[in-house]
């Protein structure tokens, strides 16, 4: 790639609507039917006997191989057509961009490379309840993702450009991949009381329609040096990789279904009586969430390239390569490089890239007098050699709810780096939030953004003293007449 084409690859998820677990609105007790993105469970703790998501949009982007050099994300969304970027390697030590310019830089001396980027849009969705015990509900969603892990250190770019000519170095197993899918699920969750509180099970099952697709998986160790005019020289390797073809060709994007699939997300919840008047003590839950795959039979192509020699491989002749539309034609000559055959690659015509799968634990302890504290853990987990793959996540999210009114200040640490302090504000049926509030309040070396908000409605009143019913209150069983909540006075 030129130093041009690689600004291009780490700009692009920038320009797509993306977040990463949006805790201001999954981890609060009005979070109703969004909650059960996090929890198919969580949103039985909700006061409301139905409640209607109209719109949710989440931006997420995080990576630890590039950044912008003193930056923020105003900054980029001020004017973005007059952007004028500067290449950090090709700027003299100590030197100062060029005034209204941004530097493109990389990381030096961290662990292995790691980027997670995804895009949410949560369309019209609800839950209703039923009786006394059962919710039933719908969504619609939207989701583009790309993830890569494990990316070997000596790729780093500084370290790369400066290591001397036949120095072997080990490349570990690394993979990554990007899609496009929608969804639509029915969850179905029901809560009965314990002998100290409420138990709730939930399930939510998803048929998946795949659009587009890609990913690239290295299944062994091998060794790899620098060697002169601008080639590479490797041990035997094992590699696999796949894509769609349905927009490779043209300038316009066309959506074009090329496969499906199903998934589902598993949760529980467990809620202890409060003694004062908070609807619970404690609660506590865990979930599978993103258990399934997108299988792609359509303009999908897959290959294998396994070598059993040694081989010394030309770079010189892919720096012509302008896009995607020379995707293939430089897959086949790669093929012709490492295996001697321009068709020897090819394995079928079809693949299959699993969702991000993950399991989550939550823990919310009510504080009193409004006040919440909740924290959440998420780690992702592969299912396969085509995979979409979260990293861990951790979180920590004071909060202060409110019918009308809700702040939280999420705590967040993304793969034990750095840590993260977000803000989500609700008033009435709006919210909007972020994980990492620095990234919109002063200029840093810029590698993570997060975005998302939420309109929603819900009724004026909640279950407070229902027959049988889940009282708000304290969270008990118990008979009664239904409450009404008071509108706020502006």
């Amino acid at each position: 790639m030129t130093k041009y084409q690689l600004l291009a690859f780490f700009l692009l998820p920038l320009c797509t609507l993306q977040a990463q677990e949006q805790l201001g609105i999954r981890l609060s007790n009005y979070g109703g039917i969004n909650s059960t993105l996090l929890n198919p469970a969580y949103h039985t703790g909700s006061p409301f006997r139905w409640d209607v998501n109209l719109l949710e949009g989440a931006w997420h982007l995080t990576n630890d191989y590039a950044y912008l050099r003193n930056t923020r994300l105003p900054d980029l969304l001020k004017n973005p057509e007059s952007l004028e970027f500067e290449f950090g390697p090709d700027l003299p030590p100590g030197s100062q961009e060029k005034q209204g310019s941004i530097v493109v830089d990389f990381f030096k001396g961290r662990n292995r490379r790691q980027v997670f980027g995804l895009s949410s849009v949560l369309g019209p969705s609800f839950y209703l309840q039923l009786g006394d015990n059962h919710r039933v509900g719908l969504l619609t969603r939207g989701r583009a993702m790309v993830t890569g892990r494990g990316v070997a250190d000596p790729f780093n770019y500084y370290d790369y450009d400066s290591r001397p000519f036949y120095d072997p170095f080990a490349v570990d197993p690394f993979r990554g991949a990007l899609a496009g899918w929608t969804e639509a699920g029915v969850n179905y969750a029901y809560q009965a009381e314990a002998a100290d509180g409420t138990v709730a099970v939930g399930i939510t099952l998803k048929a998946l329609q795949a659009y587009e697709g890609s990913y690239l998986r290295n299944a062994s160790i091998f060794q790899l040096q620098k060697v002169p005019n601008d080639s590479l020289g490797g041990s035997p390797f094992d590699f696999s990789f796949a894509y769609t073809s349905s927009n490779l060709e043209g300038d316009n994007y066309q959506l074009e279904r090329n496969g499906g699939g199903i998934a589902v997300d598993l949760g529980f919840v467990y809620s202890t009586y409060s003694e004062n008047e908070a609807p619970y003590g404690w609660k506590f839950g865990v979930s599978l969430i993103d258990i399934g795959k997108l299988n792609f039979r359509r303009n999908a192509t897959e290959h294998v390239a396994r070598t059993n020699e040694p081989l010394i491989i030309s770079t010189s002749e892919y720096e012509s390569f302008q896009g995607l539309n020379d995707l293939e034609e430089y897959l086949q000559f790669f093929s012709e490089q490492t295996l001697g055959d321009s068709a020897a690659s090819f394995n079928r015509e079809s693949f299959a890239i699993w969702l991000p799968s993950a399991l989550s634990l939550q823990v919310d302890k009510s504080l009193g007098n409004s006040f919440f504290l909740g924290a959440a853990y998420t780690q992702g987990f592969p299912l396969g050699p085509g995979a979409l793959q979260r990293g861990s996540h951790l979180a920590v999210a004071p909060r202060l709810e409110r019918r009308w009114v809700e702040a939280s200040l999420p705590i967040s640490v993304y793969d034990w780096e750095e840590v993260r302090v977000g803000l989500a504000l609700r008033l009435a049926f709006f919210t909007i939030g972020t994980s990492h509030l620095g990234s919109f309040l002063h200029r840093s070396d810029l590698n993570t953004a997060d975005l998302y908000f939420a309109i929603k409605i819900a009724p004026f009143w909640a279950s407070e003293k229902r027959d049988k019913g889940f009282s708000r209150k304290d969270g008990r069983y118990r008979s009664g007449r239904g409450g009404k909540v008071r509108c706020y006075d502006f």
